[in-house]
């Protein structure tokens, strides 16, 4: 077991490759004053003994983060995120598709104060940041439904689980809404693929604590279009200091239970 200085110095080697050469990004103000030695926990904790872990590459683990710090509402970090996942290599188009799919997770709202702070980074590093105009509005409701469903489908197999008897009640309406926009517009477009997307919703569910069976149906989903157990898990240990590790914990032992049914091993690759 490595050594609490070695963490420290693991950090720090993060840090620094995070931050590109931008100062600000050692720095945690008001803790840097009032509690040195949290600094310090943070840096060999998160930084040190979980960003450095080798089961998520560094881009996906800023994936990760920014759908967290989007779904909380923590704007001031996540604009540091937002320059961090630019700095090691994430694409100014990969960064915004991540907002654009939590739309129906975190909501308008928020997805909204997002973009507006990645329109400023973007300015202020002289992106030339070019919108993917995708969504073909000449598909009639009826056609972007069934695209939606077929979508759906391929995530999380049976679809009818939420289904009510009456085809005209508020809920099928609102299932209806979600198959067509969130499952047939928004999952179908470039530049994250279907893990990716999975790994957004993941994340969203688990910082919002959503501990029913729409979370093992999502890890179950995940296993659908390809994420591996271990990246799961890893998913969830990624969250642990952004989100609180009550929730992670909750949700690393429902999905142990979901591998368990599904006769698959945490450490599955």
């Amino acid at each position: 077991m490595s050594s609490l200085e070695e963490r420290y110095n693991r950090g720090l080697g993060m840090r620094e490759t995070m931050a590109a050469g931008d100062f600000r990004h050692f720095t945690l103000p008001g803790i840097d004053q009032l509690a040195p030695d949290l600094k310090r926990i943070v840096d060999e904790a998160l930084f040190g003994s979980i960003w450095t872990r080798s089961e998520l590459s560094i881009q996906r683990r800023c994936l990760c983060t920014i759908s967290a710090l989007l779904t909380l509402g923590h704007l001031h970090l996540l604009r540091r995120h937002i320059e961090r996942a630019l700095n090691v290599g994430m694409a100014p188009a990969e960064v915004v598709e991540i907002f654009i799919q939590m739309t129906f997770y975190a909501g308008v709202p928020a997805v909204e104060s997002a973009m507006a702070i990645a329109k400023e980074i973007f300015e202020e590093r002289g992106v030339q940041f070019e919108p993917t105009n995708v969504y073909d509005t000449s598909m009639d409701p009826d056609e972007l439904h069934r695209k939606g469903v077929a979508v759906h489908e391929e995530h999380m197999g049976d679809i009818t689980i939420y289904y009510t008897e009456d085809p005209d009640s508020p809920e099928m309406y609102l299932e209806r809404l979600i198959n067509e926009y969130n499952w047939g517009a928004i999952f179908t477009r470039p530049h994250l693929d279907a893990r990716d997307r999975s790994m957004c919703a993941l994340v969203a569910m688990t910082v919002m604590g959503h501990y029913d069976r729409q979370l093992r149906r999502r890890i179950s989903g995940s296993l659908r279009v390809g994420m591996t157990p271990s990246e799961i898990m890893e998913v969830f240990i990624q969250l642990t200091l952004y989100g609180g590790y009550f929730n992670t914990r909750t949700a690393m032992r429902i999905a142990r239970s979901v591998f368990n049914e599904e006769g698959v091993g945490s450490q599955a690759e």
